[in-house]
């Protein structure tokens, strides 16, 4: 309970601070820990609420960087109930629009090899930025995983899991994310 009217209130002020930005729709988790941060764009829209996309949004929108990462969201950047989590650095070009349930993460979130996982070293956690162009359109229920490079105009279809570079103007799907066809 404690932990809940922490974060809203967490939110009411980023939002107060952020209204001129950032239209946030609903109760969004924004939180940037000690050392990182988050850099917003201006004209910003993030869907939070459930009625805002009936596309069948199952989570409210989560923004969080710590451990030194960042966080750049561009201008006129659109995001329904997604979470994105930053540990080293996460770039989303202007006009990008995010689908439903999206996951972007620079990170593995927890070590892979068995015998670090119960440690609370964080620097065991292996870590690689990741970069969304200007002009993407992402579908909903995919996750973007740590490294991945989409250039300008990428199309992502809906419940893709992207790793690795892809160049501007194609269509991208599947598990694992390949090249369905250039957009030129």
């Amino acid at each position: 309970m404690i932990r809940t009217v922490l974060l809203y209130l967490l939110y009411l002020k980023e939002k107060f601070r952020l209204r001129k930005k950032v239209s946030f729709r609903g109760f969004t988790v924004v939180y940037a820990y000690r050392n990182s941060r988050i850099v917003w764009g201006n004209k910003i829209t993030i869907n939070s609420h459930p009625l805002s996309n009936l596309a069948g949004m199952h989570q409210r929108a989560i923004i969080i960087a710590r451990d030194g990462g960042t966080i750049r969201i561009g201008n006129g950047v659109e995001m329904s109930g997604m979470t994105i989590y930053a540990q080293r650095q996460i770039e989303i070009g202007e006009r990008t629009m995010i689908g439903a349930n999206t996951i972007i993460m620079d990170s593995d979130f927890h070590p892979l090899e068995a015998e670090y996982r119960r440690s609370t070293d964080r620097s065991l956690i292996r870590r690689k930025a990741v970069s969304i162009g200007k002009d993407c359109f992402i579908g909903m229920n995919v996750t973007i995983c740590k490294g991945t490079v989409l250039g300008d105009r990428c199309v992502v279809g809906a419940g893709s899991v992207v790793c690795g570079e892809f160049t501007a103007d194609c269509v991208i799907g599947g598990n694992p994310a390949k090249v369905i066809r250039e957009c030129k």
